[in-house]
This record gives structure tokens, C-alpha cells and sequence, in this order.
């Protein structure tokens, strides 16, 4: 059964630091709290699906999380926000 790609990410709070860039994202219709990670440096994205509980946790330590199994890890081929539908023309 095909799924719905969630199309209302917004996102929550954002910081950048030594070529990495973390964004906290939330969607409200499929009540899902992510965190990014895009590594300029490497070239490699991860995203993480985190509990709303643990969503500030997560923004501050993401890669604690992202080793906590419900994580992808991708090469980075575009940024973030184009991947959640911000930014297209």
C-alpha cells in the first residue's frame, strides 16, 4: 500500500556549527518530530524520527539518537529543507 509523503513540515529551530547544520522538524499531520544533520564536511545526511518528548534532546545530541535505530543516513546530494517541500519553484 503506497503512502503519503508528508508535505507540512515546518521547521522548529536550527543551528550550525564545524560544516554541520541541525534543523528540528515537526509535522503536525503525521504528528512526527524529526532532526537532520546535514555534514558539509563528509557530505552525509541523516535523518532522525525522535518522540515529541524527546525532541529538544535529540536537536542538542542528534547523533545519540541517530545510533538509537530509527535513523537513515544518506549522502547528501541537496539540502534539508528542499527534501520537506521548502524552498521549491
Amino acid at each position: 500500500m503506497p503512502t503519503t509523503p508528508v508535505t507540512d513540515w515546518r521547521e522548529l529551530a536550527d543551528r550550525s556549527l564545524d560544516g554541520l547544520d541541525v534543523r528540528l522538524w515537526w509535522s503536525e499531520s503525521a504528528q512526527r518530530v524529526q532532526v537532520t544533520v546535514a555534514d558539509h564536511r563528509r557530505g552525509d545526511h541523516v535523518v532522525v524520527d525522535v518522540d515529541g518528548a524527546d525532541a529538544l534532546d535529540a536537536f542538542r545530541h542528534p547523533f545519540a539518537y541517530a545510533n538509537r535505530g530509527r535513523s537513515q543516513r544518506t549522502r547528501q546530494s541537496r539540502d534539508h529543507s528542499l527534501a520537506h517541500g521548502k524552498g521549491q519553484r
